[in-house]
């Protein structure tokens, strides 16, 4: 457990268990802190991977290692936030957290709110009990959404779900600015097109749609690699990774669709920097990979249901799928015909918010400057 100054603000992330979007943003937020004097540290259950080696400041970590289930986890939050002799100055990533802050007794706290419900792993599709579980969930959330503290988020979407499941007005803050400018290359199609996948490989990631269009544009009467050489390599673990690899050698993709489970930061960045065309058709509250991707000079294909549509729209480095999966072809074959054209060369990219405008706009929300 770290040593943390006396009026040091809590960022709580209950369980960091891999280097994802949700530990990005907050690692911004606290190195932005950090850099205009406001102290801060992690607040944790169980931090599994070091997450301080990730920081570019110093960053203290306390660790509460509660043994047992959730009883003991928020029995051990309670005990830690009484134990501050003051007011807790608490934010919180996301939707658990802020259940397990307001079942502790923690009021007026902050949360940056990643997903709802509805963005959930399962996809929605929930039985009776499921649903009722998640009513009641809402119900205890939304109870501390309302004491006092600022809900942001990072779309239109997530403003709206919070405003039907907890009856609050979240605050819109959206992340951009998360590339290096000198890593910036436009590309050209020579020889092969390199597509290309990085996500959780899960449900609602709609790698299914990525597979079933590729296919259908290989069935077409000019098929696609009858165009051009084409791969689409796909970074990244999950629940669908077996059955969406045994999909794609039913489709006969077997050859041309690469997955490569997890990668290092390194590998992801020679991932990107080799790639045409960036396939995100995914339901989510944002897509900070999106931005990733048009910050080094790759076209996006993305989906509106994607937080991130809100600023991108249709542009030449931004493809919108409007619609469901019959939507998929023809903005999959739009998308690669531009890249193929080279359209997006030369063309300006789409306005995007630094990250620390966004992490300065979440500080003004929380009272914090």
């Amino acid at each position: 457990m770290s040593d943390v100054a006396a009026n040091s603000k809590m960022l709580f992330i209950p369980e960091v268990e891999a280097f994802g979007g949700a530990e990005r943003s907050v690692l911004a937020f606290s190195r932005w802190l950090h850099e205009h004097g406001i102290a801060n540290h992690l607040l944790t259950y169980h931090d599994h991977i070091g997450l301080a080696k990730y920081a570019q400041h110093p960053l203290p970590v306390v660790a509460l290692n509660p043994a047992g289930g959730g009883r003991a986890k928020v029995k051990a939050l309670r005990t830690y936030l009484n134990g501050q002799h003051r007011v807790p100055q608490l934010l919180c990533s996301g939707y658990q957290p802020a259940m397990h802050a307001t079942i502790a007794g923690a009021r007026a706290f902050h949360t940056l709110m990643h997903d709802t419900p509805s963005l959930f792993s399962d996809g929605g599709r929930r039985n009776w009990k499921g649903s009722l579980r998640i009513g009641l969930s809402n119900k205890v959330v939304g109870y501390g959404l309302r004491s006092g503290g600022a809900t942001v988020v990072t779309s239109e979407y997530l403003k709206s779900e919070c405003r039907k499941d907890f009856g609050i007005d979240a605050k819109i803050a959206r992340m951009g600015g998360l590339g290096s400018a000198e890593q910036f290359h436009e590309r050209r199609v020579e020889g092969t097109l390199n597509l290309l996948s990085a996500s959780r490989i899960e449900h609602n990631k709609r790698i299914d749609w990525m597979l079933n269009g590729l296919a259908a544009l290989e069935r077409s009467a000019t098929p696609l690699s009858s165009r051009v050489d084409w791969h689409l390599r796909l970074a990244g673990k999950g629940s669908l990774l077996e059955p969406l690899r045994t999909r794609a050698a039913e489709l006969g993709l077997a050859d041309r669709v690469h997955f490569l489970g997890f990668v290092s930061d390194d590998e992801l960045h020679g991932l990107y920097q080799s790639a045409h065309l960036f396939l995100m058709p995914a339901v989510q509250g944002y897509g900070i990979p999106a931005v990733e991707s048009l910050q080094v000079g790759l076209p996006v294909l993305l989906h509106r249901e994607s937080g991130v549509s809100d600023i991108l729209r249709e542009t030449p480095w931004a493809t919108v799928i409007y619609g469901g999966e019959e939507a998929m072809v023809p903005a999959l074959a739009q998308a690669i015909d531009g890249v193929i054209e080279g359209r997006q060369l030369g063309q300006p990219l789409p306005a995007l918010q630094t990250e620390d405008e966004w992490a300065e706009q979440v500080a003004r929300y929380c009272g914090w400057v």
